[in-house]
């Protein structure tokens, strides 16, 4: 007796839409380099749903069209599928974690000699290492940074814990994104008020100074980050890092996509290295053996060297 199996109409039509979802991120990477396909259909669905009824459009092959006929609609539609929620200090318990015990133990543990970033716009030329041997240099990568406030965050920890020693570090900060638009903001570093919510009032003193009605980081601060873009579904990782901060990216990955990001982290650190996810984020299984749960309230892991 042969089975014969139904295939309801709302089956057939998800089918259709997920082929047709394929077809317009294959579209996007090919014509314009930006790789979405590694990202969890839900929040992409939403989200390209939304510039489709912007304008008027019901069908992933219209809105084709429209991007083929209204260049400028890429740029629009970029814009709605990257995130930029961010802020100085945000949820500020790893913060705490970092200033007292991360920062403390990379400066008193030996370093290994520097390496060159991948990305040539991150590097400087000439930079080979700081003064007076192998256990000076601090490298330090936030990627999916968005307009910076995270690795000026660090960059003030740091600061903070080194005080007048800080000149003897040879100190790179690495911020990188999927979005010019937000780098150029971040190299700027001026934010409106709303971006210092989650920060003690002594440091907005300290290390901003006033322009008008917003405020510009200092030059002191500044000069410790480097920004360049970086797609975490395609680039080389930055390599040798001591302090790796990637937090509420990992959410927006597929499962493989979360596996070849994880598996790049986990050779960009050094041996004993940190890794700081976000707080709906945790470790997944394939790499439990690779990394040690330092703090699990602020998701902060090691390296296993």
């Amino acid at each position: 007796m042969s089975t014969v199996t139904l295939i309801s109409f709302t089956d057939l039509q998800k089918d259709l839409d997920d082929s047709g979802l394929l077809l317009l991120l294959d579209k996007i990477f090919f014509e314009k380099g930006y790789d979405f396909r590694g990202y969890k259909k839900t929040s992409l669905k939403r989200r390209i749903k939304r510039r489709m009824h912007l304008n008027n459009i019901e069908t992933y092959e219209k809105y084709m069209e429209i991007l083929d006929s209204q260049p400028s609609e890429h740029q629009r539609l970029f814009d709605d599928l990257t995130i930029k929620v961010t802020g100085f200090f945000r949820d500020n318990h790893p913060f705490y974690v970092i200033r007292n015990k991360i920062i403390p133990d990379i400066i008193n543990n030996p370093h290994s000699p520097p390496f060159t970033s991948p990305i040539p716009s991150l590097v400087r030329r000439g930079e080979r290492g700081g003064k007076g041997g192998l256990n000076n240099e601090i490298r330090i990568w936030c990627p999916g940074c968005a307009t910076g406030e995270e690795p000026y965050s660090i960059g003030m920890l740091l600061s903070d814990v080194l005080k007048d020693d800080i000149s003897r570090f040879n100190i790179k900060i690495f911020g990188t994104d999927i979005s010019e638009t937000a780098l150029e903001s971040a190299r700027l570093g001026i934010y409106g008020s709303s971006a210092f919510k989650d920060m003690k009032e002594e440091y907005r003193i300290r290390h901003f100074f006033p322009m008008d009605s917003r405020y510009r980081i200092k030059y002191s601060v500044r000069q410790l980050v480097r920004y360049g873009i970086h797609n975490l579904a395609r680039h080389t990782p930055i390599s040798h890092i001591d302090l790796l901060l990637c937090r509420n990216v990992l959410i927006y990955f597929d499962r493989g996509l979360q596996e070849k990001v994880l598996r790049d982290f986990y050779y960009a650190l050094k041996p004993n290295g940190y890794l700081i996810l976000g707080k709906s984020e945790v470790i997944i299984s394939e790499f439990r053996d690779a990394f040690m749960e330092i703090d699990r309230e602020a998701r902060i892991y090691q390296k296993k060297g």
